[in-house]
């Protein structure tokens, strides 16, 4: 056992000690004469304030107090409880490790300056324009614990009559600045606020550094508050502050551009060995990257007027390339040109080749889990254009985590064993350029982001032990660009798969004559089309409370083709001809044709950094057409699993109220569909350290598009029926712990079953059933445990 694990194992046990054990006192290690500082509490009187803004206040001064008490859950210190437990005065050995990793020392009463928090939290209610309140502490000690309660009373605060901006109109800035009224943060009327005049200043010297006042810089600017107007009213005055140097209130042009690109650190930047290319000055060479595939990064040029925002755009787009590590653009005054600044871009090359190994549990996408080993070889630059090449080779055991699908009445346990194994082994190429390539000229988009063209080629071998072998082969062109921070774009006009059953067993070649439905979506064919995807995400912002994120795909194959062979004459595919016309196919293979579209939407209320609600809708339809009666399988929509509907194992819901017979049990490749719904909430919560809780619902199921019949003609699996969707859905609910280690999330998710939807009408909620274990007897329904790295969603 490695010691990190051993150290885990160590820290769930504390964990559960902590809330099992009540006999170590939190005051414990609390000196004589001393207090555990318990808690604290502050109340804003705003009853003569007509803003009515204690709420807000409240919470902005209790982020004064310093220090905060131990943390908490429920009125119980876990952390606190592990540091006395575990309290030793030696330096090192496990016992020093627990106490001050993973428990925390008594925060006390004689480490909280109440005269001077009173202090802090008058001068920000001055801030926000109440010049006259006042601010008292009461403490509280019982039992060596104490409270410490806040009371804050507040009058009508001032606001702001007028503003003005600069005392006259003699340089060329203060007409700028003028100009920028109109956007102002301060309004007449509004309560004197010191962050937002602060904010102001950002405003109006971020308009100034786009418009070529390089040298100017907030701390110029300065506000006089004239609060004698009378009536609670203040005459707000910003003007520049006196003898600023010249320079920094003029603007400038840019003159020459140096891009160094092939810089390291400490080296003497000399000019006598540069390439001209345009108007760029380029050192030391093209051995490296040639200068056309840089270029095109710029957005800073000869003669135009300095911009910080073209200045931060160019950083961004040049620090996208995967050849650099380090983009950094600083500016000289020209010796020559008193009003023209000289550009220089320095650029650390990154380690051109790499080859890593690595050794992973790998939570997939189809829901399966197991242990893997991939090996990547990368070039970063490849073709002297910073282009990626990237050589994959992988090999992974996967088995189903997820525990025992739900018993059915009469079924055996025998008959219910949890998951089906498999292995799968890839081999995949690729290859991304850092621009658009394109047969035709496409324009150089104006976005922090790199456009990217990828090519890719790859095959991979499953074998699902005891039922078939597959063989994959791909290869795809496409795009990805971002305009903005917050949307991506992903065009694959060339999509190309080609998918063939290996051996198969006679288990499952008589599953494929039972089922000529499932006998259709393992048909060898082509997939041939295109893919569009288009993401609208805030996760990357920081500090919102109300994250969003949104993809929805689009995926449609066969269409091309077939409209160019019934240009040429080709019969189109009838069954029901006679004799039948055959499906249309392409180098020998059949092809499929049909459109497939799914939307995933994500909301994320973000109580604070480690307390969050996620919430998740997903919804999808698969339409065959044409050439194809059924959807290929590996097109088709399954649910249940650790990252889907965590009370049912992988695939083993639907389609619609569909039952697998007791001798299928295992086949779960069966439960696929062409229409897909699920929704998932979770409330994610801390514990201690780096241990966070979670509690969850979901719901939902798939359905199919048409009737399914067996060989001998009877209805095997209805179609989809809008009035019986909420009667249909799975629903589970259940909590799970994670191991959050910010770089590396070990999930232990308990699924429960509360509505199983391919049994009798009336019988579907199972909770009355419901046993806790996870070997449940004949009609009953068990814990489901789902192991999974990663987040859900």
């Amino acid at each position: 056992m490695t010691t990190a694990l051993r150290y885990t194992l160590v820290a769930i046990c504390c964990l559960v000690l902590s809330w099992v054990l009540p006999g170590c006192s939190s005051s414990k290690t609390v000196p004589e004469g001393d207090a555990l500082f318990a808690g604290y509490n502050v109340k804003v009187n705003d009853e003569k304030d007509s803003s009515k803004r204690g709420k807000a206040l409240e919470t902005e001064l209790s982020n004064t107090v310093r220090p905060k008490p131990n943390a908490s859950i429920l009125g119980m210190r876990p952390k606190l409880w592990i540091y006395n437990a575990f309290y030793t005065e030696k330096e090192k050995g496990l016992k020093n490790w627990i106490q001050n990793k993973l428990g925390e020392p008594p925060v006390l009463l004689s480490e909280v300056d109440t005269s001077s928090i009173n202090e802090v939290m008058q001068a920000r209610l001055h801030n926000r324009g109440y010049f006259y309140s006042t601010v008292q502490s009461d403490t509280t000690i019982k039992k060596k614990k104490a409270t410490i309660d806040w009371n804050a009373t507040v009058h009508e605060p001032y606001r702001i009559r007028q503003i003005a901006y600069t005392a006259s109109d003699s340089l060329p800035i203060q007409t700028e600045i003028k100009k920028t009224i109109a956007n102002s943060l301060l309004k007449k009327g509004e309560p004197y606020d010191l962050d937002k005049m602060i904010a102001e200043r950002g405003r109006i010297d971020q308009v100034l550094k786009n418009r070529g006042y390089y040298f100017f810089a907030p701390n110029m600017l300065i506000f006089s508050a004239d609060t004698t107007v009378g009536n609670k009213q203040v005459d707000v005055l910003l003007r520049l502050k006196h003898d600023l140097p010249a320079h920094a209130l003029k603007p400038y042009k840019i003159d020459d551009i140096f891009i160094n690109a092939n810089f390291v650190l400490n080296d003497s930047l000399s000019v006598s060995d540069t390439l001209r290319f345009d108007a760029y000055n380029y050192i030391p060479n093209e051995n490296y990257v040639r200068a056309k595939h840089i270029v095109p990064g710029l957005f800073v040029a000869k003669d135009s007027v300095y911009s910080r925002r073209n200045h931060l755009l160019t950083v961004s787009r040049l620090s996208g390339l995967s050849a650099y590590k380090f983009v950094n653009l600083q500016y000289e005054r020209d010796t020559l040109k008193d009003d023209r600044l000289d550009a220089f871009i320095y650029m650390t090359p990154d380690m051109k080749k790499s080859l890593r190994a690595e050794a992973q549990m790998v939570s997939k996408s189809n829901n399966l889990a197991g242990p893997g080993i991939s090996v990547s070889f990368r070039n970063r630059n490849a073709f002297k254009g910073s282009e990626v090449l990237t050589l994959d080779l992988t090999g992974r055991f996967e088995n189903q985590v997820g525990g025992q699908r739900a018993v059915a009445s009469g079924e055996s346990a025998s008959e219910n064993t949890a998951g089906l194994n498999s292995y799968e082994l890839g081999a995949q190429a690729s290859l991304t350029f850092p621009r658009l390539v394109a047969p035709f000229n496409l324009p150089n988009l104006r976005s922090a982001f790199v456009p990217k063209t990828r090519i890719s080629l790859g095959y991979n071998f499953l074998n699902r032990v005891q039922f078939f072998q597959m063989n994959s082969f791909n290869a795809s062109y496409g795009y990805n660009w971002r305009p903005k921070q917050t949307i991506t774009h992903d065009f694959t006009p060339i999509n190309l798969q080609y998918v063939r059953l290996g051996n198969t067993t006679a288990e499952f070649d008589s599953l494929l004559n039972n089922n000529p439905f499932l006998r259709s979506s393992f048909e060898e064919q082509f997939i041939i089309g295109s893919i569009y995807q288009h993401t609208f995400s805030t996760l990357g912002l920081e500090n919102k409370k109300h994250q969003f994120f949104n993809a929805t795909t689009l995926d449609v194959s066969g269409n091309v083709v077939s409209g160019l062979q019934s240009l040429l004459g080709n019969e189109k595919r009838d069954d029901q001809a006679d004799p039948p016309v055959p499906a249309r196919t392409i180098f020998n293979q059949p092809y499929s044709q049909y459109t497939r579209i799914d939307n995933d939407f994500r909301y994320y209320y973000n109580f604070s950094k480690t307390s969050q609600l996620a919430t998740r809708l997903i919804a999808g339809v698969g339409y065959p057409y044409g050439n194809s009666v059924t959807m290929p399988y590996v097109k088709q929509f399954s649910i249940g699993g650790p990252n889907s509907i965590r009370a049912f194992r992988a695939r083993s819901i639907g389609p619609g109220t569909y039952n697998v017979p007791d001798t299928l049990a295992f086949s779960f490749f069966d439960q696929v569909g062409d229409i897909k719904l699920e929704a998932n909430a979770e409330y994610r919560f801390p514990i201690f350290g780096f241990f966070r809780g979670a509690v969850f619902l979901d719901a939902g199921n798939i359905w199919l598009i048409n009737e399914t019949y067996d060989r001998n003609g009877s209805l095997e699996k209805p179609k989809f029926k809008a009035s019986n969707l909420f009667q249909e859905l799975a629903v589970g609910t259940g909590f799970g712990l994670r191991v959050d280690i910010e770089f590396f999330v070990i999930r232990f998710d308990l699924g429960i079953p509360v509505r199983v939807p391919y049994l009798p009408e009336g019988d579907r909620f199972v909770l009355d059933d419901f046993k806790f274990g996870f070997n449940p007897k004949p009609g009953q329904h068990g814990i489901v445990l789902n192991i999974a790295i990663g987040y859900p969603f």
